[in-house]
């Protein structure tokens, strides 16, 4: 929320109730992804001059710096087994999905194409990532949603629109 003026990451119930400010930083933090335990939230932020991914306790302590590119590191997503983390950079000149491990380790590119590749989405049982991309750079903000091997092989098309599909999210069940 900007409600404090810059954006930072709030929690409430379910129903809406007790919000609570987590992060409190001048610059932006949004975001917000929950690990699959429910103990850590990573989130991106620009709070060292440039976008990055962090990671914090789930009551918004012990805030750790995941990434330190001086490209667009955002759209943090973590594995169902919590191990990994997929985000979005542009650190090769291009937005593609990365990987890294949970503690920010092992950083490997998944996608490589001249075209913007962003919001990563792990299946349920996480063997896929589906994401929203497009193959050349657009700015009539043309996307579509692809979904890869977790390793990043066998990418495929999977909308086919003049529009923009994007965001995607998986069902509980992984068949949508």
């Amino acid at each position: 929320s900007a409600r404090d003026g810059d954006l930072d990451i709030y929690d409430m119930d379910a129903d809406g109730g007790n919000v609570q400010q987590l992060t409190d930083d001048p610059a932006y933090d949004w975001y917000p992804a929950w690990s699959p335990d429910g103990t850590r939230i990573a989130f991106a932020s620009d709070r060292d001059g440039d976008w990055d991914i962090y990671v914090m306790d789930a009551d918004g302590g012990n805030v750790q710096q995941l990434t330190d590119d001086p490209g667009l590191d955002g759209y943090p997503a973590w594995s169902p087994d919590g191990t990994r983390i997929a985000f979005a950079s542009d650190r090769d000149g291009y937005r593609d999905i990365y990987v890294m491990d949970a503690d920010g380790g092992n950083v490997q590119q998944l996608t490589d194409d001249p075209g913007w590749d962003l919001a990563p989405a792990w299946s349920p049982d996480g063997t896929l990532i589906a994401f929203e991309g497009s193959p050349l750079l657009d700015a009539a903000g043309v996307r579509d949603i692809y979904v890869m091997d977790a390793y990043g092989g066998n990418v495929q098309q999977l909308t086919d629109d003049p529009g923009w599909d994007g965001y995607p999210a998986w069902s509980p069940d992984g068949t949508r």
